[in-house]
């Protein structure tokens, strides 16, 4: 949830095997997505409504198979409790910055269709902490994510005698940095930026260091018995990115002619697109409409909260941000 560099597999001849998991959100009526509520990517507004960079793309996944891009039910779930949830069928894709790598990918029977978001783990301290890898210090972690796999190694590398406190939720994570039980908090970088955005009354007293440790490609997950599932969810998340490349967004969606057949593909206007996934013609269009191109999703979602696009910018703008054509 997304710059999106996408390990493709070779094209099929053949439609896709028709799946459960559509099959099961046609019943049901909605898309249920999880998210761990990090400010900008996933959670709830005072209204209780979703809102968030992926839950847009939840959108988009509605808006495509759905017809209604707020056909959703949102609901929050621990990096811990993901991947059994998506096995049992408990959602039908899990985000919450989510970090796609070798062992979730092959021993987790999940799938990772797209990376919609580029990231690293970085590192948050108090301004008066001199040495954040002292015995003396301790450092926040959320339990059970590679953010924690990657602390004990670095601090290793380091032969840092450096406390750890791990907490089961990112929302422990910072209220214990905040109550300084700890001396530094550890997690993706613009998670760590965005909740020091968020808490003016102690943005001079918080630090951001310039360590990055880690790659952390996020993006949705599937349980990984679906090859259709598979590919809407993958090509639900490509259509923003496709979007923006051509200059087509929700501010143009009405004007831009169809000029050749990716942009007729877009605008739904080639008959038939869609249909090896049992989608009808009109469903890119919708998801433009609906929530727009990535550069709107980012403009909407995570500009607000200081974030900048860097390495999530379109490859022709110096970024990651890069989409197999729609044809």
């Amino acid at each position: 949830m997304t710059a999106m560099l996408f390990a493709l597999s070779a094209p099929a001849p053949t439609p896709a095997l028709a799946g459960q998991v559509l099959d099961r959100v046609l019943t049901r009526g909605k898309v249920v997505c999880g998210v761990d509520q990090t400010p900008g990517f996933g959670g709830f507004d005072d209204r209780g409504v979703p809102v968030g960079l992926e839950v847009d793309l939840c959108r988009a996944i509605a808006a495509a198979i759905l017809k209604n891009p707020q056909a959703i039910q949102v609901q929050r779930v621990t990096t811990k409790y993901k991947f059994h949830a998506l096995a049992e069928g408990e959602l039908d894709v899990a985000f919450g910055m989510t970090t796609w790598t070798f062992d979730r990918d092959t021993t987790m029977m999940a799938s990772f269709p797209a990376i919609a978001f580029y990231d690293g783990q970085g590192f948050m301290k108090w301004a008066d902490i001199a040495d954040p890898w002292a015995a003396t210090s301790t450092i926040c972690v959320q339990s059970g994510t590679t953010s924690a796999n990657n602390l004990a190694e670095y601090l290793s590398r380091r032969k840092s005698a450096a406390k750890v406190l791990a907490l089961s939720s990112s929302e422990e994570k910072f209220s214990a940095f905040a109550e300084r039980r700890c001396t530094a908090v550890t997690g993706d970088s613009t998670e760590l930026a965005v909740q020091k955005n968020r808490r003016s009354a102690t943005q001079p007293s918080w630090v951001l260091l310039e360590t990055i440790i880690s790659r952390e490609p996020l993006g949705p997950a599937i349980f990984n018995n679906d090859p259709e599932w598979f590919s809407i969810v993958r090509w639900s998340m490509l259509i923003p990115i496709i979007a923006e490349a051509r200059g087509l967004g929700r501010y143009n969606l009405e004007s831009v002619p169809a000029t050749d057949a990716e942009l007729r593909r877009l605008l739904g206007e080639e008959p038939g697109f869609g249909a090896n996934l049992r989608l009808d013609q009109a469903w890119a269009r919708r998801i433009i409409a609906s929530v727009g191109n990535y550069g709107e999703i980012f403009a909407r979602n995570l500009a607000p909260l200081g974030i900048v696009r860097g390495q999530n910018a379109l490859w022709s703008e110096g970024g990651l941000l890069y989409a197999p054509p729609l044809r």
